[in-house]
């Protein structure tokens, strides 16, 4: 039996998926359908990884010091990855499918990125965030005593606060990181995979 066959034969009772994957038409996807939320969910991801990544250049410039710099460097380096394999996923989903493509084979690629690029990205995190902390520590310590890294190092207190600091918030980021995930692009993932799995029954 052949693809077209299959697409022919295959009667799906959701009105939406059958306006879909319509037999030898060239269909645009509705806004409502979640590969269509998915790619809105990238681009809201881009635009706050932009203004973020803008965040850390302002920090550069308000606390040029060395070790602020190197920590906020490769953080700043860590976002832009992230927008990089964003935009590269958001460019990838079209708004139109065809019967004469494998269909289920882009949903389950796309998915399938999708849910790999948060993986990684929470993976990846955890080696970022102790730079982020630390750089978050410093800089905070900075504008809140007015003394530069120098004087504040001298301090005990202040020296064994920052290890302190850091096992607290990086479990902190990688949770809140994780949760973000789920909240942006967790519900459209389960609705792309119920959208799979009854395309997978049928076949």
């Amino acid at each position: 039996m052949t693809e077209q066959t299959k697409w022919q034969d295959w009667n799906p009772e959701d009105a939406d998926l059958s306006r879909l994957l319509k037999p030898g038409r060239i269909q645009r996807i509705q806004p409502g359908h979640p590969l269509m939320k998915l790619k809105k969910a990238l681009l809201m991801n881009m635009i706050w990884g932009i203004l973020i990544f803008l965040f850390y250049i302002y920090i550069l410039i308000v606390f040029p010091f060395w070790p602020i710099l190197i920590t906020i460097v490769i953080t700043m380096a860590f976002t832009a990855y992230v927008l990089l394999k964003a935009w590269k996923l958001y460019a990838s989903i079209q708004t139109t499918v065809s019967a004469t493509r494998p269909v289920l084979e882009e949903l389950r690629m796309h998915h399938r990125e999708i849910s790999d690029w948060g993986s990684v990205q929470q993976k990846l995190g955890l080696l970022v965030y102790p730079f982020a902390a630390a750089g978050g520590y410093l800089s905070g310590g900075i504008l809140g005593s007015g003394k530069t890294i120098e004087e504040l190092m001298t301090k005990p207190i202040f020296v064994y606060a920052l290890p302190v600091t850091m096992l607290v918030l990086i479990p902190i980021c990688y949770w809140l990181a994780k949760w973000m995930f789920n909240k942006s692009f967790g519900k459209h993932l389960r609705s792309l995979e119920g959208i799979i799995h009854s395309l997978e029954v049928d076949n």
